[in-house]
């Protein structure tokens, strides 16, 4: 469990994974932090299990944040751009930023100081089509990147771009409803992981630094940061540290 006093430096991002598959008492004891808003939005979920993991994925966020800020969790309130994209309503004196992505009851955080960032997990036996989504909805560089691969290793060069372009897509705040296709990134094996051209806006590639994580077999993801002078350290949140 992480400590009181978690120290986040200005060239530190922390990455966090937890684990969405609680019992009961758990779930339960995730609830008494949420807002009334995160409540409603939980009971929402046609699926319990689903609105389970979502109680467990913002206990989690609320947890590490109060640790970070030395503040109650319950107390943390959110606000929202046009895109969904949360922050801090009352930093409470700091610049932190975080963003949280969950998939196939696994979540992963991220944290820094006066970064814009985004991070991006993918999971599960996902059946996908590679090259059709990829010509659909990739920049014509990446799809030929991933159809110059041999078969067997499109899958997960897919991940890895999808997971690479929306933890961009989420430090910049626009989301999946901006496109997919006005960017690229690298996705083949060997590659370390990068934004390689926006187009329309020289330069913007520059002002990033991507990396890959491995939360764990079966999983994808990928982290993206404002500026290169940064260092990642990751933890992992107990499942019971609500309680």
């Amino acid at each position: 469990m992480p400590s009181a006093d978690l120290s986040l430096g200005r060239a530190d991002v922390h990455v966090w994974r937890l684990s969405l598959e609680q019992n009961p008492d758990q779930t339960a004891a995730s609830r008494e932090v949420l807002s009334a808003d995160e409540l409603e939005r939980a009971d929402r979920f046609l699926r319990s299990e689903h609105g389970a993991r979502f109680v467990a994925s913002r206990g989690g966020l609320r947890v590490l944040l109060g640790r970070y800020l030395n503040a109650k969790p319950s107390e943390l309130t959110f606000r929202y751009s046009e895109r969904g994209k949360p922050s801090l309503e009352h930093p409470r004196g700091t610049d932190i930023q975080f963003n949280l992505s969950h998939s196939a009851g696994l979540a992963i955080y991220a944290f820094s100081r006066g970064r814009a960032l985004g991070v991006d997990i993918e999971g599960g036996d996902r059946r996908v089509a590679p090259e059709q989504i990829a010509r659909r909805f990739f920049s014509p560089r990446e799809a030929a990147d991933l159809e110059s691969l041999a078969p067997a290793a499109r899958k997960q060069a897919f991940l890895r771009c999808w997971t690479r372009k929306e933890a961009y897509l989420k430090a910049v705040g626009s989301g999946l409803s901006a496109g997919l296709g006005g960017f690229s990134v690298s996705l083949k094996s060997g590659e370390p992981a990068r934004l390689l051209q926006v187009d329309g806006q020289p330069g913007e590639a520059e002002r990033w630094r991507m990396r890959d994580l491995a939360p764990g077999d079966g999983y994808a993801a990928a982290l993206c940061v404002e500026g290169s002078d940064w260092q990642v350290w990751g933890g992992r949140l107990p499942t019971g540290a609500l309680r």
